[in-house]
């Protein structure tokens, strides 16, 4: 199974390019791209990422963007903020068209906003329309204070059937809503694009780190995507100790059928 790592482990340490090169000089060749502020969705700065990824033989399999910064405002009620929030989405998908990216994680609504599943359905319809739109899958994260916060919720969406609508699952966010792994995965199949690791609260992973559930309940639901590690980059004190994690967790998951790094 492939292993990719998440811009976002470096940040903000690294400027998002500056992580990049480092990524790839550990011999990582698949990447998520986290673009931090709105200065990085714009056209001139993604087109020297773009350009960087191709010169260093990176790969971008999805792309996450600072969330807090564009999505509540696709779901609230004053029609500006629903104007300002799809102006900005449209920039990260086109961001994410110029990187090759398969898919943007999406977190989607504040969970106290207990949106209906009417309204949340729409909501996430519309956005999963504008990313089909530049050939983009949404995927939906498991957050813990977002509407995907529960395996029910990922469950009722699959009832809805929302054209281009996948699933990103994260470890430390499940660890947070108090859910099992599996009980996730087993809600996202079928749909299920994307997978972020690390350890506990958005720790490095170590040797002694227990993968053995996570590859269980993956295989059980035929996951062929990446495995991205995505630390929280104020827990990586060094470089090369993401290096070293990344190496770990690519002994900690099958690599039959995968043809990849």
């Amino acid at each position: 199974m492939q292993i990719a790592i998440s811009s976002a482990s470096l940040y903000p340490q690294l400027p998002t390019e500056n992580a990049l090169v480092n990524i790839a000089a550990m011999g990582c060749k698949t990447v998520e791209v986290f673009l931090q502020t709105r200065s990085e969705y714009k056209h001139a700065y993604v087109a020297k990422l773009a350009r960087l990824c191709r010169c260093l033989g990176l790969s971008v399999h999805s792309l996450h963007a600072a969330a807090a910064q564009y999505e509540p405002m696709l779901f609230y009620k004053y029609r500006r903020q629903n104007l300002d929030g799809a102006e900005i989405l449209k920039e990260i998908h086109q961001a994410a068209a110029m990187l090759g990216a398969e898919c943007h994680v999406f977190h989607g609504p504040l969970r106290a906003e207990n949106l209906a599943y009417s309204q949340l359905s729409q909501g996430l319809g519309q956005v999963a329309e504008a990313a089909a739109s530049w050939g983009i899958k949404l995927a939906l994260e498991n957050v813990s204070w977002c509407a995907g916060w529960s395996p029910a919720v990922f469950d009722k969406l699959n009832s809805l059937k929302l054209a281009n609508l996948y699933y990103t699952f994260d470890s430390k966010q499940a660890m947070r809503s108090g859910f099992a792994d599996k009980e996730y995965i087993a809600a996202m199949a079928g749909r299920l694009v994307n997978v972020h690791v690390s350890r506990g609260n958005g720790e490095l992973p170590a040797a002694d780190t227990d993968y053995s559930g996570l590859a269980a309940a993956l295989a059980a639901v035929n996951y062929r995507g990446p495995i991205v590690l995505e630390a929280y980059g104020s827990k990586v004190p060094r470089v090369s100790l993401l290096a070293e994690s990344w190496h770990i967790i690519k002994q900690k998951f099958p690599k039959k059928n995968s043809g990849c790094q």
